[in-house]
């Protein structure tokens, strides 16, 4: 088994990485600068990805607002079930 370590200095900061091959790979220069090449853009693809956005967890309903309920409501709280989900009154 062989280690190729390398990295790269990018606009994100520097990338490094390893791949390990069996000794008999059968790789090309090219194809293992392909795959280095590879395993830096998905990395920039991860570190440049917008963030996730986040779940609604509140919801007008005629006029009043209601939030997600997680967990045991409020005690008295109005309750509303919308495609599943259950929101209480805030």
């Amino acid at each position: 088994m062989i280690k190729i370590d390398f990295s790269f200095d990018t606009p994100h900061g520097k990338f490094a990485d390893a791949l390990h091959l069996p000794d008999d790979h059968g790789f090309t220069e090219a194809e293992i600068e392909a795959m280095k090449e590879q395993r830096r853009d998905n990395w920039i693809a991860v570190v440049t990805a917008p963030p996730a956005s986040e779940p609604e967890t509140t919801k007008e309903i005629a006029g009043e607002m209601y939030q997600k309920l997680d967990g045991v409501p409020p005690s008295g709280a109005k309750l509303v079930e919308i495609d599943g989900v259950w929101y209480y009154k805030v």
